[in-house]
Formats: structure tokens, C-alpha cells, sequence
């Protein structure tokens, strides 16, 4: 669950400020780009787990309404995973996760009905490694996004096929680098690595940034699996983030393919 505080500037240490807004709303990254993938009209099925309290009903809720499978989804004991969030009237943000049940996700097992899997660092690295694993069982394509930076080794990152990274998670992976980076740049656009091209940001009333990165994780994982080739999918999920940018939260922000589409109109790419 994220718990959002919305602040005029965001504070120093040691700093108390008044705030404006506190708001709820659902997140955490592997359910916010699950719901992105849905949204953009991708059949998904989300590995998770949550605490059997009254946030995690509430959150397995949210993901049904979107038509996501959550056979896979475990109930523990003990709390549902919360990001307390700050946000600025620039839309930047400070982030602070207490994992609770994130702990205890587990690998998913290898299905061949998958095309696509994507995983982030938000859960134990065991179940980084078990989706890594899944993929290869089938011949998926295996999407990593080494997010918060620095808690999955940059030798497991490197035999992904393809890692979706922002500037500083692109510095922790050091010299280890899968066959295909997508490198975020926010408002300076996207570079696909090692050989480009670079893509550029879609222009947007920036109010809320946070969920920008699951906004375009979800989707591009979505434009792959409808076997677009990767700077296309990309593409998709730059017109997402673009759209994610311009509400509060993170998965009540994420678009729906109609409006995907009609931003990619807008800008000449469908």
C-alpha cells in the first residue's frame, strides 16, 4: 500500500514540514507494472505475496477488478508490504519501503503459456532468480528491473535479456550488462543500449512522477508480448509514462490502451 504525503518541497534532514494531502492508494512496483501490463491490454498473471490484513484484501481486490490473476498471489501472517511516499509540487519524490510480506514471495513456476516475465527488486532474490529461471524453461523473454538500485547483483541483472533501468541503476550494474538495456533519462527521453536509438520523452503536465518507471516497465513487457520488436514496446511504454505522470499515484495513474493509443496518435507513432 502506498501512503502518500504531499509537501511543497521535499525536506532536509532532520526537517519538519506542513504538509497539504495524505492519500492511499495501491502500489508496490511488481503489482503497479502488472497493472500497466493489464491496462495496456496484456493477459497477466502477478507472483506476490500479501499479509492477511485489511490492506492486503484490499489490494488483491484492486488487481482482480483489473483482470489480473492472482491464483499466485500468497496470504502470510503478519503486515501487507507499505511505501510511505513524500511528493513535491514538482512532482519528485522520496520514498521509504517497509517490505512486510514482500519478503516472502517465492519463485514462480515455469508455465509455457508465458511469452513475457518481468521482475523487480522489491522482492527476495530468490524469486529474482526463479523468474529468471521460468523464462529460460520455456524460451520467455525475461525482463529485469533492478529497482530500488543495488540489491540485485549485477552478474544475475547481465543474463536477462533485456534490464529497463534509470540512471542510477544503470551506474550500479558496473561493467555487468545484459544483451539489451532500456535506459530512462525522464524528461530527456529513453536510450536503448549498447547501440541506441534514443528515444525521446513525450512532453507532459508533470504532477506526480512516481510510478513513471512502472508506468513504462508494465507496458513495454506488454508491447513485447504482443511481439512488437523492443524499440517499438518501448515506444508504447513512453506514451504510458507520459500519461502516468499527469495523476496521483501509481496504479491509479496507470493509462488504458485506448489512451495509450491516442497519445501515440498525437505523436504521430500509430
Amino acid at each position: 500500500m502506498d501512503v502518500f504525503g504531499y509537501v511543497p518541497r521535499l525536506p532536509a534532514p532532520g526537517e519538519t514540514l506542513r504538509g497539504t494531502r495524505l492519500a492511499y492508494a495501491a502500489g508496490g512496483k511488481g503489482a503497479n507494472q502488472a497493472v500497466a501490463a493489464a491496462r495496456a491490454g496484456a493477459s497477466v498473471r502477478f507472483t506476490s505475496a500479501c499479509g492477511d490484513d485489511d490492506f492486503g484484501h484490499e489490494l488483491t481486490a484492486a488487481l482482480e477488478e483489473d483482470g489480473i490473476d492472482i491464483a499466485d498471489v500468497r496470504r502470510v501472517e503478519g503486515a501487507t508490504g507499505v511505501a510511505i511516499i513524500l511528493v513535491d509540487d514538482d512532482g519528485e519524490n522520496q520514498i521509504a519501503v517497509i517490505p512486510g510480506a514482500n519478503d516472502a514471495v517465492a519463485a514462480p513456476a515455469p508455465d509455457a503459456g508465458v511469452d513475457v516475465w518481468l521482475v523487480q527488486a522489491e522482492v527476495p532474490l530468490d524469486a529474482v532468480e526463479g523468474t529468471l529461471a521460468a523464462a529460460r524453461a520455456t524460451g520467455a523473454a525475461a525482463l529485469v528491473n533492478p529497482s530500488p538500485a543495488g540489491r540485485i547483483p549485477p552478474d544475475i541483472v547481465a543474463r536477462f535479456d533485456v534490464a529497463i533501468v534509470n540512471e542510477t541503476e544503470f551506474g550500479a550494474l558496473g561493467e555487468d550488462h545484459p544483451a539489451r538495456i532500456v535506459l530512462t533519462l525522464g524528461a530527456r527521453g529513453v536510450r536503448i543500449l549498447p547501440a541506441g536509438p534514443e528515444l525521446p520523452a513525450i512532453p507532459a503536465d508533470v504532477v506526480d512522477t512516481t510510478g513513471a518507471g512502472d508506468a513504462l516497465a508494465g507496458v513495454t513487457a506488454a508491447a513485447l508480448a504482443e511481439g512488437r520488436p523492443l524499440e517499438e514496446a518501448v515506444e508504447w511504454g513512453i506514451a504510458a509514462a507520459s500519461l502516468s505522470v499527469e495523476r496521483h499515484g501509481c496504479q491509479p495513474a496507470m493509462p488504458r490502451r485506448a489512451e495509450i493509443e491516442a497519445r501515440m496518435r498525437a505523436q504521430g507513432a500509430v
